[in-house]
């Protein structure tokens, strides 16, 4: 029997279920079993049991966009207390941050050497000078460059019961930018950037995956940018 033969009987008895184990020589699969990646095996998953509003919104948000992703958070809480009178409380807001948006999750310190601020043109909310600060929290009423309401600042949306989601992968990748401009390891950037995670978001696997239960618990889906 030849070699192609042999491995295609093998391959159709593996697919039916009927090969013994041990009865096929070591292959890239079983090298890739015993190499298992790395992962973080508990996640805060409470956040489902939250999406209990009587309508319910998922805001799916990979850029920064000069903040357009907390604009639509705003507006979806205010036009349903303007048209229905509902309070926060009766409405669900799941805002996701991946992607290039996930250094609105980080705190300032980070944000200090002002690579973000630059690379996105974005202002400190009350000087108008490049922001070497996150921008997007913290921010004082009546700041002249500010790119949100002052109840729209993610630090004000979590304070408003908004479940605000990031994800791992972009986070990585963050710290994978950090290690690269600051000249440090990985795992101490790795380490920097979960330790500036503002109070209050949770890491998810990834974004995609945060949408897709988000969209399960019940909530529409807007693309927020």
């Amino acid at each position: 029997m030849t070699q192609r033969r042999e491995f295609l009987r093998q391959a159709s008895r593996l697919a039916a279920g009927s090969l013994a184990a041990g009865s096929v020589a070591p292959s890239a699969l079983e090298a890739e079993a015993a190499t298992p990646e790395p992962r973080q095996t508990t996640w805060d998953m409470s956040w489902v049991d939250r999406v209990t509003g009587r309508y319910k919104m998922c805001f799916d948000a990979p850029e920064i966009s000069d903040g357009t992703s907390l604009h639509q958070v705003r507006s979806f809480l205010g036009g349903y207390a303007a048209v229905y009178g509902l309070t926060d409380a009766d409405l669900s807001a799941v805002l996701i941050v991946r992607h290039k948006a996930i250094p609105m999750v980080l705190g300032d310190a980070l944000w200090s050497d002002g690579a973000w601020g630059e690379k996105e043109e974005l202002k400190d909310p009350s000087t108008g000078e490049p922001t070497k600060r996150n921008p997007f929290v913290n921010i004082a009423p009546r700041s002249t460059y500010s790119l949100t309401w002052p109840d729209g600042a993610l630090d004000k949306l979590l304070a408003r019961g908004v479940t605000v989601l990031a994800c791992d992968l972009a986070l990585n990748n963050a710290a994978d930018q950090l290690a690269n401009r600051r000249k440090i390891a990985r795992e101490e950037a790795r380490k920097l950037v979960y330790d500036n995670l503002l109070p209050g978001v949770i890491k998810m696997p990834s974004g995609i995956f945060a949408t897709c239960r988000a969209q399960g618990a019940g909530c529409g889906v807007m693309y927020a940018v």
